[in-house]
């Protein structure tokens, strides 16, 4: 049985911010243990326990709250605790960060919703018990826990470069950061730094006053790091569509953004400081060859400009320069080492060593031989899940085992600096704060779902639910009637109605968005939680305002909400939240760090590389989803278009349509898996196999509402621009099943799109002029592009196609901004040629709509 239900290993930075979160999270009273080793406070770690006041902080005070949503909270305290000069643009001393940490840590342990023990010992060892894990300190009683975050923050400087004969040597400094390390040197000692970043920056303006002599530091490359500027200039942003793809292109595309921001500002750092939103995803997005080059060559380089000196210590670090009391140099430390006068002071600021398997540690040495953990990628840290959880020997996830901060910096690359860790420990907070324990009892056991989020309900509802979430992931069938059953074990579960409603104001079932609404909010009133009732907002101003503003802010909050996720971005089973392509790219590269290789995660990435042209990077992510779940929608419908627009129609049509009777054959949207197969079809100009498609899955019987518009109704528009044969399905019969609100007022630029498409293959004047005033009318993006080929399309119909060639060819370029693929949009292009070749061989006008 467990004495905690989670027990933290470390109480730094890492550790510190996981306790106040979890403090703050928890439902019921969690049992937490917070085990540290360290000589000073909680939140003193290796950053913060300097009580040198020229240690300053190098990001300002306003981007080192603990509380994401409260960005102003260290400033007030600042405030609170005596240090009333101070603002948000501030530099503070380290130190007042450490107290901050420890302040957090000490009202958590002192709140209402967990039982915190603080334990002092050194954690030597954590070994699996039938309960959990065991967790064996020097000094104190083992604890068992059912959850362990390993919060072991920075190891210590490395020591491979070190000559044999200067380890253990009084005046080698082997760690400046150990209490103490630099009480010997002296004022007339000579003192030699091997490194010159921000510690040995730190270690120079520390020497500085208590010795006369010159400090020299050295290293590889003599970079120093650069400096912040006193005036607050905001991030330069960054445009999804602009990720690289290579190191090459990384370079190229912060080379331009530096000339653009000197350009705008007179200052790169805003070019820079935009890439830090994005630094995961092109992280994750280059291929590992990519990657060594990039820390071969780059690292350091993006280190110095990303990690800068607060302006106070950089004047510091000048005035020592220019009075020669500090001098850099490229020597090799052996050579300087050898050339230093006898009783130089060797100080080592390189830095700690990446790989965490030459740890002297004896928990990270036990972890290693137990087979707990294995080296994360590229030599980096521990292998991880997308989430934190470590990975074993195998590769496999270790249950109840999790860590966060520069454990991870072989998946994140930027993994150490306070705004990644904060947002880390939140995660795990929001993972852990319902953990189950035996001694807690039934009571309160809180189940969760696939990406462990709670789910308060019964255990049979819970189990219709994750079915339905799966279904609507898969883009199979069946979502609705899954979501019946769960509410109907379960009448009060909020969350499955809130669901529901979000469902179907999205058009993926037919419920009454606002009747599914209702019946959530009278739920939520007996039972819920931060999640039910983050997501029942959101869905209200969805279903009430047309709003998607709170999706998107539900997925800051809650980013393992992978239905929400795909809610926000249009697919093949959603219109999706954002309308701008790039915003939803965006909110799918910045996620790869939370799902890793979870197979829809996987599928929603490779559709965005199709998107983005990459065609073998979403070949490679769709294949990789397939393997996992071979019935993954998303990623079957990424693998399609990557077969069309790369001009592989054999191969493309074979598979995709062995996929559409076998993992496929229950797709929700299976109508527009057929119009991708009868795509190649026209390409291969196989006329019979387009009409059996169109008098098959994409007949009215089959298909109706917005799927028969945008598939059928298009693919009978494209098959008369084409001068294709007769087909069997008459577009007044398609028509006939398209909701009239979709042809009189679509919702979006795409819907307006193909209502046009539909209305000009029924010859519909009339109704094509009343959906160009509306368009007209509409304020939303890309209407007036609507509205424009609508005119167009009329003029087809009229027979003036000089006017449909003047009016599609003056806005090419711009048609991308009505959304959906390449492949849909390409109808347009097809209108084009057919309007070219009408209007060259003078064909009459008024000819007959098909």
């Amino acid at each position: 049985m467990s004495d905690v239900d989670v027990a933290i290993v470390g109480g730094g930075a890492a550790g510190a911010l996981v306790l106040a979160h979890l403090s703050r999270l928890a439902s019921g009273r969690l049992r937490v243990a917070l085990i540290d080793r360290g000589p000073g406070g909680l939140g003193s770690g290796v950053a913060y326990r300097t009580p040198d006041p020229a240690h300053l902080l190098n990001v300002r005070a306003a981007a080192m709250s603990a509380w994401p949503d409260r960005p102003e909270h260290f400033t007030r305290w600042l405030v609170a605790t005596g240090r009333t000069d101070v603002t948000g643009d501030d530099f503070v001393a380290r130190a007042a960060f450490g107290d901050y940490l420890a302040a957090l840590a000490g009202e958590a342990a002192g709140g209402d919703q967990a039982d915190v023990r603080l334990i002092r010992g050194r954690a030597n060892g954590v070994h699996r018990n039938p309960d959990g894990w065991t967790i064996t300190i020097d000094g104190a009683a083992p604890v068992v826990a059912t959850e362990v975050v390993l919060a072991i923050g920075i190891e210590p400087p490395a020591q491979a470069w070190v000559p044999r004969r200067l380890r253990g040597q009084p005046r080698f400094v082997a760690d400046p950061w150990r209490p103490g390390a630099l009480d010997g040197v002296g004022p007339d000692d000579p003192v030699l730094i091997v490194g010159t970043g921000l510690t040995a920056v730190d270690v120079a303006v520390s020497l500085a006053p208590r010795t006369r002599r010159p400090i020299v530091a050295t290293s590889r490359n003599g970079l120093l790091p650069f400096a912040h500027t006193r005036e607050v200039r905001p991030p330069m942003p960054l445009d999804g569509t602009e990720l690289p793809a290579t190191v090459k292109q990384l370079r190229r595309l912060v080379h331009r953004r530096i000339r653009e921001s000197v350009a705008a500002t007179g200052d790169w750092r805003p070019a820079v400081d935009g890439l830090r939103p994005h630094t995961q995803a092109i992280w994750g997005g280059l291929p590992e060859a990519e990657r060594r080059e990039f820390l071969r060559r780059d690292l350091r380089r993006w280190d110095n400009a990303r990690h800068r000196m607060a302006p106070a210590v950089a004047d510091a670090i000048a005035g020592l320069r220019a009075e020669g009391r500090l001098a850099i140099t490229t020597e090799h430390p052996s050579v300087a080492i050898a050339a230093a006068a006898p009783g130089t002071w060797i100080v080592n600021t390189t830095g700690p060593d990446p790989d965490l398997a030459g740890s002297t540690n004896p928990l990270i040495q036990q972890l290693f031989a137990e087979g707990y953990v294995t080296t994360g990628h590229l030599g980096m840290g521990w292998a991880t899940t997308g989430d934190g959880q470590l990975r074993d020997a195998y590769g496999n996830r270790v249950p109840g085992l999790w860590t966060l901060g520069s454990p991870r910096r072989g998946q994140l690359l930027e993994s150490t600096a306070i705004p990644e860790i904060r947002a880390q420990a939140l995660a795990l907070a929001e993972r852990l704060r319902d953990t189950p324990s035996p001694r807690r009892g039934p009571a309160r056991l809180v189940r969760r779902d696939q990406y462990g989020l709670p789910l308060l309900t019964t255990a049979r509802a819970a189990e219709h639910f994750d079915d339905a979430v799966r279904r609507v992931l898969r883009v199979q069938q069946g979502a609705e009637e899954a979501l019946a059953a769960a509410s109907a074990e379960d009448p009060s579960f909020a969350l499955a109605h809130t669901v529901r409603a979000l469902l179907a104001v999205e058009g993926v079932i037919g419920a009454d968005a606002r009747s599914a609404l209702a019946e959530a909010e009278r739920a939520a009133q007996g039972r819920t939680d931060a999640r039910t009732g983050s997501l029942l907002r959101a869905v209200a101003g969805r279903v009430r305002d047309n709003d998607p503003t709170g999706l998107l802010a539900h997925i800051d909050e809650f980013p393992r909400d992978a239905l929400v996720v795909n809610a926000c971005v249009p697919t093949i089973a959603f219109g999706g939240a954002t309308q701008v392509p790039q915003h939803a790219w965006a909110i799918v590269e910045r996620l790869a760090p939370v799902y890793g290789e979870d197979w829809w995660y996987l599928g929603l990435l490779a559709f965005v590389r199709q998107e983005q042209h990459r065609w073998a990077q979403s070949a490679d992510l769709a294949d990789r989803a397939l393997a996992a779940d071979p019935a993954g929608g998303h990623a079957a419908h990424a693998r399609s278009h990557v077969y069309y627009e790369t001009g592989e129609h054999r191969e493309g049509l074979a598979w995709l349509d062995a996929w559409i009777e076998g993992p496929g054959r229950d797709a929700f949207q299976g109508a527009h898996y057929s119009w991708h197969a009868a795509l190649h079809d026209i390409a291969l100009e196989r006329w019979p196999s387009v009409s059996a498609r169109l008098g098959a899955q994409l007949s009215p019987r089959s298909v109706s509402g917005v799927r028969a518009l945008v598939d059928s109704a298009s693919l009978l528009w494209r098959c008369h621009v084409l001068n294709a044969p007769p087909q069997p399905v008459p577009i007044e019969a398609v028509l006939g099943t398209v909701p009239d609100e979709l042809l009189r007022e679509p919702r979006t630029a795409f819907i307006a799109l193909h209502a046009a498409l539909a209305l000009a293959a029924a010859g519909d004047l009339d109704r094509l002029e009343a959906l160009r005033r509306y368009a007209t009318g509409r304020a939303e993006p890309a209407f007036d592009l609507a509205a424009v080929l609508v005119r167009a399309l009329s003029a087809y119909v009229r027979g003036d196609y000089a006017l449909t060639v003047e009016l599609i060819s003056r806005r090419t370029g711009e048609w991308v901004r009505l959304g959906g693929s390449d492949a849909q949009r390409e109808v347009i292009d097809d209108t084009l040629l057919s309007a070219l070749s009408a209007r060259d061989l003078g064909r009459p006008s008024g000819s007959a709509a098909p």
